[in-house]
C-alpha cells in the first residue's frame, strides 16, 4: 500500500526556488523530506530548469503543453 502524497507547501516551493541553484537535487530531497523524482518534478512545474554547471538554474515560463 502506498502512503498519500503530501502537497507542495509554499515554503517548500519558495526554499526550492531560492536554493535550486545552490543546492544538489539529492540534497533538497534530503532537506525537505521527500523523493529525488517529486524534487525533479516540481521543479520542471516552477520552470526551473538546471544548465550545465554548477548553481545555474534558470527560470523559463510553462507552456500550456506541459501542464
Amino acid at each position: 500500500m502506498q502512503d498519500k502524497k503530501e502537497r507542495w507547501s509554499e515554503e517548500h516551493k519558495n526554499f526550492l526556488k531560492l536554493e535550486a541553484g545552490k543546492m544538489r537535487d539529492c540534497e533538497i530531497a534530503s532537506t525537505l523530506g521527500r523523493t529525488l523524482k517529486s524534487i525533479r518534478e516540481m521543479r520542471r512545474r516552477m520552470g526551473l530548469v538546471k544548465m550545465c554547471g554548477r548553481g545555474r538554474v534558470e527560470l523559463r515560463p510553462i507552456q500550456q503543453s506541459q501542464i
